[in-house]
């Protein structure tokens, strides 16, 4: 198993549960790294609050006696000082999203028809990650799209609500997607348009 790096944090972290309950609040947390799983943050048993959760819900912490993690689907909110985080997990300072203007023509399609095409989109390169490329609106054919019930998120980008494309009468679920309340550090996503990596080719 690949070992745990801990690193300090200079920001005050709270973890609610659910209902709002403040499970963990701490000034000395660390930030579990490690390979092949999502950061967490790790809190001294001082600065957890054991009644409120079960025992099972908080996990040790390998070569760091005293801290724990609480287990992901046991996390309602992550709070950094008083901002909350997107998502069940915290920023991996290691991970970049880069967000810039591009000269690449791009072409979306699926079942024949063009869902999207430009030659000016936005190119998102994120660590470990293909590139992607984001339109606008008006450079996609939004007739051909209709709200999807999905919602993800990243703590990198923002919480993304999805779209599924009718195309001939039938219904392609889940083919692209928008950031419109992305996060403060990427406000030029907001309300442009990705699609899945197999629809996408450069001409």
């Amino acid at each position: 198993m690949a070992r745990i790096a801990l690193e300090p944090v200079t920001w005050r972290v709270r973890i609610l549960a659910a209902g709002g309950l403040t499970v963990a609040d701490s000034h000395a947390a660390l930030l579990a790294l490690q390979h092949g799983a999502q950061p967490a943050y790790a809190f001294p048993e001082a600065d957890i609050e054991r009644a409120a959760l079960p025992a099972s819900a908080w996990l040790p912490v390998e070569d760091m006696p005293g801290y724990a993690t609480l287990a992901a689907d046991r996390i309602e909110t992550i709070l950094e000082e008083d901002e909350p985080v997107v998502g069940p997990h915290p920023r991996n300072p290691y991970h970049r999203a880069d967000l810039v203007h591009s000269s690449r023509h791009v072409l979306v399609t699926l079942a024949g028809a063009r869902l999207a095409e430009s030659s000016s989109p936005m190119a998102l390169f994120e660590t470990d990650e293909p590139t992607r490329f984001y339109f606008a609106q008006a450079d996609a054919e939004r007739h051909l799209l209709e709200p999807s019930e999905t919602v993800t998120s990243s703590p990198y980008v923002g919480e993304a609500v999805w779209f599924s494309a009718r195309i001939g009468g039938e219904l392609h679920a889940d083919v692209a997607w928008t950031y419109r309340f992305p996060i403060a550090q990427m406000p030029r996503i907001a309300g442009l348009l990705a699609f899945r990596d197999e629809l996408v080719r450069e001409l």
